[in-house]
């Protein structure tokens, strides 16, 4: 009720002074008016005075005219003429600036009522002027307010919500510490992932942990390599689509397996649960490739976990750079038997002689000279084109790696061994330290060949040597060194300067090969290149096992 009455008393003051300001504004333009009516006046006064005088003139002369005829009425005419000089200009009204009607006082105080209504809608524009000004202000600093309540509010709520984080994670760590809490493991339940995902599941305890021994679920398996089941019930054949000829049979309730038609016998038995087939994780561990299985026991604080997933081969470049991730091929290291015929080895070794060496060889001497004389002399070439991934666990990391090289150099082990001892005598003995093992075995996946088919790498029995720069390594004395003497530790240059034509390769004076000390001596004493000691020898069928 007060701010309406308050309003009502601000309505009114606004219109007094709305009014006030009108009737100065009418008083100005009235004065004004008066003020050049009477200069209008003193104008025409001057023009009747010389119309007068020029008339009082022209009156002159007929005066002396008629002075003669009749004598004139002085008195009258004085008496016209100040009455005409006495006439006034008519007056205004000072507050609505017109003429007034007649001299009454109360019509100069009072308007009338039609200007009264237009004063009053000229005030009423105004206060609506007004008024709408006000508000907009008012609107505009009220959302100005709210505003920066908002902002207040949030930067309050967030100053809370840290200082609520900070005091809950010390009192929880204080908690921890003073109550000795620990998570303990409920030995219900196992933590199970299938394939590189970020999620996992919760499976029973006792569904893949029986009497000590962790299973897999073979579906999953079959989902995960894409494998081909076929069989009965009782006998679940499953067929490795990578390696197209790999197969292992699993019977159920049994611990007996037949791998590429040989038999293994499980850590134990198989069992069958839902319709699913469980199979011991040591199965794919011990005899599969391609194929990882982790398994974490359980500890007082965290539950067992199993992943099982297919090996990244590219596993740097994928996590690293983004691309495109290339598996392993799923194989199974048991192979169908290669039957040979024997090969007295001691009579053969005993026709080359004893080597000189300037380190104690004793620790690699089986490295150096093989049981199987025959056994590393396999080739990849144009006439022997690789068609898949060879697959070997005994991969062993070689010694000094290029610091440039990020993911391991391996080799197969007996040939890893073999170099880490010509390394002693190379680096500690002649000192000839510029160079490093730049590349070693390859799957036939990654490759870093244009035709992988050629590549030897796959055999992992071949390093490159890293040397700056690398077109200058065949005029250096280590290369010298190389050609003289890597024979006593079973290497060769694979790709001689004078073999071109039989090898089929340019000059790679970095290139060296493991075969043996028995080959690679025999090959420098006849000076014959691989592929000549395969064809003089007739030992095509040791190509037979490179499967293996």
């Amino acid at each position: 009720m007060k701010n309406k009455v308050e309003e009502q008393m601000f309505d009114e003051f606004d219109f007094m002074y709305h009014h006030r300001k009108l009737l100065n504004e009418k008083e100005e333009q009235r004065i004004k008016a008066e003020e050049e009516a009477k200069a209008a006046s003193e104008a025409e006064r001057k023009a009747e005075e010389a119309a007068l005088l020029a008339k009082e003139e022209e009156n002159k002369k007929e005066k002396k005219k008629k002075e003669k005829k009749k004598k004139p009425d002085k008195k009258a005419k004085q008496i016209k003429k100040q009455k005409k000089e006495k006439k006034e200009p008519q007056k205004i009204h000072p507050k609505y600036g017109k003429p007034y009607k007649n001299d009454d006082p109360e019509q100069r105080k009072k308007p009338s009522f039609a200007e009264r209504r237009k004063i009053e809608r000229e005030y009423k524009e105004e206060h609506k002027k007004v008024k709408r000004e006000r508000e907009k202000r008012f609107g505009a600093e009220t959302s100005a307010g709210i505003k920066a309540a908002v902002t207040r509010f949030l930067l309050y709520a967030l100053i809370a919500a840290g200082a609520a984080a900070v005091i809950f994670g010390v009192s929880f760590g204080a908690m921890r510490l003073l109550l000795g809490y620990r998570k303990k493991a409920d030995h219900k339940s196992i933590s199970y992932q299938v394939g590189l995902v970020s999620d996992t599941t919760r499976v029973a305890y006792d569904t893949l942990i029986r009497n000590g021994t962790v299973y897999v679920c073979g579906n999953d398996i079959v989902t995960l390599c894409g494998f081909t089941v076929t069989g009965t019930e009782e006998q679940i054949k499953y067929i490795s689509p990578d390696s197209g000829n790999d197969t292992v049979t699993f019977y159920k309730d049994s611990s007996r397996a037949t791998v590429n038609r040989n038999d293994v016998k499980l850590e134990a038995d198989t069992y069958e649960k839902d319709g699913k087939l469980y199979i011991p994780v040591s199965f794919f561990t011990s005899y599969a490739t391609g194929i990882v299985c982790e398994y974490t026991p359980e500890t007082e604080d965290e539950r067992a976990s199993l992943k099982v997933y297919k090996k990244i081969l590219n596993e740097y470049n994928h996590k690293v750079t983004g691309a495109a991730a290339i598996y392993e091929p799923v194989a199974f290291r048991i192979k169908e038997s290669v039957v040979l015929d024997r090969i007295d080895e001691a009579v053969m070794a005993n026709e080359i002689e004893e080597a000189i060496y300037k380190i104690d060889v004793t620790p690699y001497n089986d490295a150096i000279n093989p049981a199987k004389i025959y056994g590393y002399i396999s080739v990849v070439n144009s006439t022997h084109r690789a068609e898949e991934t060879r697959v070997y666990d005994d991969l062993t990391q070689t010694v000094i790696q290029a610091p440039s090289v990020e993911e391991p150099v391996m080799l197969r082990a007996i040939a890893a061994k073999a170099l880490e001892a010509m390394m002693k005598e190379v680096r500690d003995v002649e000192d000839k330290t510029r160079f490093n093992i730049y590349s070693g075995y390859h799957t036939y996946e990654n490759s870093v060949e244009s035709d992988p088919a050629l590549d030897e790498s796959l055999l992992g029995l071949s390093v490159e040597l890293y040397y700056e720069p690398k077109s200058d390594f065949g005029d250096t004395a280590t290369f010298k060194w190389f050609e003289n003497n890597a024979y006593k530790y079973g290497f060769i240059i694979r790709y001689p300067k004078d073999k071109t034509s039989e090898t089929g390769v340019g000059f790679k004076p970095w290139v060296l090969r493991y075969v043996g000390r028995y080959v690679a001596t025999r090959m420098r004493d006849e000076n014959l290149c691989l592929e000549e000691f395969i064809e003089k020898y007739d030992l095509e069928r040791v190509l037979e096992i490179k499967k293996n």
